[in-house]
């Protein structure tokens, strides 16, 4: 078995993923393929568009063998702690070849170069980093100064300094760049390989060709729930999906759905905010007079922002403050070499057979029924998953709410994975 990792959102699973799953298998030469996909919160701070069961079964349709979920604690966080969590669960299966990620450079060895650097951290490069902070340079300016003196210096890539800027401030790069790092840190036999992101950026709200970027489709669905405006960028399984989903009664979700029980939550924890996650140099204050001038989430993230603050920073946090994630549990967990479980989504006949190389070759627990598991009373799983199942019940108060009579209880008991045929 030449197992394939991926690390994904698939918020939804569109034709610009089908692309990366399909290059990937290939640059590799995958027979078997394993999505870790975030759950029904995303790495910036916002919700699913559809719960993460509903995504999970549209990434098996499409063709990927098996999908698990990234733990809730790592999954919206910012894209070191995001990685790490994700390479941290391939490594800890013991039977994972590869990993491909998509990238704005499309160029590993010079993302591996650099998360090398960064890892080793070189004297002459801790040095060069050391001067240019001297000389008043804002942080990012000075490592990538730093990066490319080293870099030239010792004539290991060629690449010009504007070059490798535009490297460090793209964020697939980053995101790849941390993938990378954390292969490193683990010492994993993980090899990482990249393909080229084509077509739409990161955050472009273009729907111009048959890939697009998934905040354009997003967006799309937000303004106009008529399918026949996205239809051709997305796969014929995610088309009958979310088609299905919409004619019983289950709508997309977005951030301002969730207002009501965010401005509850941060009137109710005042005096507790800097308890959550990101909530630091005086953030809290600013949210918490902010609120009383908004009516949505758009237009408090837009009264917080500030130089200090960009949206994705006030989002995440946000995030945390909603789903109560305090900065002791994600110091607790963010470093972990290994993950404690493995909790399966969806699979077919392909995925069987990975679930038994995982059991072959790893003592991680593989949870398919809430109600089997052996070890939630171990502190770093008890903390982490408990943070799933918070995820999981804040997002259905959401999610179920024209179907209320379906909603028994904590679906993390109540769901099993999907077998697809």
């Amino acid at each position: 078995m030449n197992l394939l990792g991926l690390i994904v959102e698939y918020n939804p699973f569109h034709n610009g993923h089908l692309y990366h799953l399909n290059e990937s298998k290939k640059i590799t030469g995958a027979t078997h393929t394993i999505a870790v996909m975030s759950g029904n919160f995303m790495q910036r701070g916002t919700p699913a568009l559809l719960d993460k069961f509903t995504r999970a079964e549209m990434a098996v349709k499409n063709g990927v063998d098996l999908v698990v979920e990234l733990p809730t604690l790592y999954a919206c966080q910012s894209a070191e702690i995001f990685a790490h969590g994700g390479i941290t669960l391939l490594n800890s299966l013991n039977c994972v070849n590869s990993v491909c990620f998509g990238s704005e450079i499309g160029d590993v060895e010079i993302l591996y170069l650099i998360s090398k650097i960064l890892i080793e951290e070189p004297l002459k490069f801790k040095d060069a980093l050391k001067n240019y902070l001297n000389e008043g340079f804002p942080f990012p300016k000075a490592r990538s100064s730093a990066l490319f003196d080293y870099i030239n210096e010792n004539k290991l890539y060629n690449t010009s300094e504007e070059n490798l800027t535009e490297i460090l401030n793209s964020p697939n790069n980053i995101l790849g760049i941390e993938y990378i790092k954390s292969i490193l840190k683990l010492n994993s036999s993980i090899k990482p390989y990249t393909i080229n992101r084509i077509n739409a950026g990161y955050n472009s709200l273009n729907i111009d060709n048959s890939i697009c970027s998934a905040s354009a489709i997003r967006n799309a669905l937000k303004n106009n729930r008529d399918l026949n405006a996205i239809n051709y960028t997305i796969p014929k399984p995610t088309y009958d999906m979310i088609n299905n989903i919409l004619e019983n009664g289950f709508n997309p979700v977005f951030g301002d759905d969730f207002y009501q029980i965010l401005y509850s939550i941060i009137i109710r924890d005042k005096d507790n905010l800097t308890d959550y996650f990101e909530v630091n140099e005086g953030i809290e204050n600013k949210i918490y007079n902010s609120l009383f001038k908004c009516t949505n989430f758009e237009e408090l993230q837009n009264e917080v922002k500030s130089k200090r603050y960009t949206m994705t920073k006030i989002s995440r946090t946000l995030n945390n403050i909603m789903l109560g994630i305090k900065k002791e549990d994600i110091l607790k967990t963010k470093d972990l070499n290994s993950i404690p479980y493995l909790r399966v989504l969806a699979f077919n006949d392909k995925g069987c057979e990975i679930l038994k190389q995982i059991k072959n070759n790893s003592d991680i627990e593989v949870i398919t029924k809430f109600s089997k598991i052996k070890h939630i009373d171990r502190d770093n799983f008890k903390t982490l998953i408990n943070y799933d199942i918070k995820a999981t019940n804040m997002y259905n108060l959401i999610y179920y709410k024209n179907n209320i009579s379906m909603l028994k209880g904590p679906m993390d008991y109540m769901t099993s994975p999907k077998y697809i045929k």
